[in-house]
């Protein structure tokens, strides 16, 4: 949420860009960052809730990520280290974006 709240401030309020560069750039700047199935995953998810279902290409992208992510591990499994009330939590989340 920091790189996003930067790039909005210093380009979309400051420079004018619109919202999906910096959608973009935010997704960017955390490319490769995580190795850990359970970040990556977040991470998706987070990147799908900035775009808002705006601009469907991301979309498509970040929904397309996130099932990678949950074929290849075990929903339970990733979630077996997040404390208990975080996973309901995050696991509600992805049943409500239709995720899961």
């Amino acid at each position: 949420m920091e790189a996003y709240f930067d790039f909005c401030r210093d380009r979309g309020v400051v420079m004018g860009r619109p919202h999906a560069e910096i959608l973009g750039g935010t997704s960017y700047e955390y490319e490769g960052c995580f190795e850990r199935p359970i970040e990556r995953l977040m991470l998706e998810v987070v990147c799908m809730v900035l775009n808002g279902g705006w601009y469907q290409q991301p979309m498509n992208y970040h929904r397309e990520q996130i099932r990678k992510i949950l074929v290849e591990s075990d929903l339970k499994n990733l979630l077996s280290d997040v404390p208990q009330e975080e996973a309901y939590l995050f696991r509600h989340d992805l049943e409500i974006l239709k995720l899961i």
